[in-house]
């Protein structure tokens, strides 16, 4: 221990000669002390080039940041330059509808007044789509997307419509679904919606939910061929029929099917019974109308 504690202690002298021979400089210290000089020297390196990486990985942070804002600038343009686009396409859809109704009255057809649908407690279903968190902030600029949408397939309806009645077609007639598939309230319209299964997420929901009480009967919409009939996922005891010039309608979460697959029905023939069979919160009938492969707001068609 004596012997330790000697070479702890052991001393080094330092001699000094300056250049013009004057009397030359002694330094004497210990080997501790040079070791404190040798640590405090490799932890001020150290220091020194944590504070380089710290200050370059600001710099690098600042010009990300400075990036995300350029970024955001250009798409909160983008979403302006979008926004004054779909006003413009407002404008026009009602200068079409305009010319549309000087069409029908000099077709001599009257039109009846549009009533605005408001959804209403009961049962609803169908699947639901997550959506990111840009869609859920922007739902405004999607509903009036959508709605413009709605609106172009309702025209081009009606003037399919004109058309045929130019053309004295009736089996076109008999071909588009107008024909209310089941009585009840309306539960859930076409288009964007809150899931009505809870939770954040965004659903764009492909058809109308109407409610009623099981068992109650569920109609073709328009004469066709059942092309299929039997459960799907989600939707539960599933009716599809083709009824030709484009259109197919579905008939989801029904409780009984009473028609099979090649069965070819007229509008207005029973073709199954109300419930409440896939991803379902009550009893209701989830109706959908698909045009060339496109799903439509039932609403275009129904009376």
């Amino acid at each position: 221990m004596i012997r330790k504690k000697n070479r702890n202690k052991k001393r080094l002298t330092f001699i000094v000669i300056p250049q013009d021979a004057s009397k030359p400089y002694k330094l004497n210290t210990s080997t501790r002390t040079i070791m404190a000089i040798a640590t405090s020297m490799v932890l001020l390196i150290v220091i020194t080039i944590s504070i380089a990486i710290a200050f370059y990985g600001s710099r690098m942070d600042i010009r990300t940041v400075r990036t995300l804002k350029q970024d955001n600038n250009r798409q909160v343009e983008t979403i302006n330059l979008l926004d004054q686009e779909i006003k413009e396409i407002e404008m026009q859809k009602e200068q079409i509808t305009k010319k549309q109704d000087e069409i029908k009255k000099l077709m001599g057809i009257k039109e009846s007044e549009a009533q605005k649908i408001e959804p209403t407690a009961g049962g609803k279903g169908g699947a639901d789509l997550k959506t990111d968190g840009y869609m859920r902030a922007h739902t405004e600029a999607f509903n009036r997307v959508q709605g413009i949408k709605t609106y172009l397939n309702r025209q081009e309806q009606e003037l399919d419509e004109l058309i045929a009645q130019v053309d004295d077609r009736p089996e076109y007639f008999r071909s588009i679904p107008n024909q209310w598939p089941v009585t009840g309230n309306i539960t859930s319209p076409y288009g964007w919606r809150e899931s009505p299964f809870g939770g954040k997420n965004r659903s764009f929901h492909e058809g109308i939910d109407i409610a009623n009480q099981v068992g109650a009967d569920i109609v073709a919409a328009a004469d066709g061929k059942v092309i299929f009939a039997g459960w799907q996922s989600v939707y539960g005891k599933t009716v599809i029929i083709d009824h030709a010039f484009g259109f197919t309608t579905k008939y989801s979460h029904n409780s009984a099917l009473l028609v099979e697959v090649g069965d070819q029905v007229k509008k207005g023939e029973v073709i199954a019974a109300l419930g409440s069979t896939g991803r379902s919160t009550g009893p209701h009938l989830h109706f959908a109308v698909i045009k060339w492969g496109k799903t439509q707001d039932p609403l275009i068609y129904l009376p």
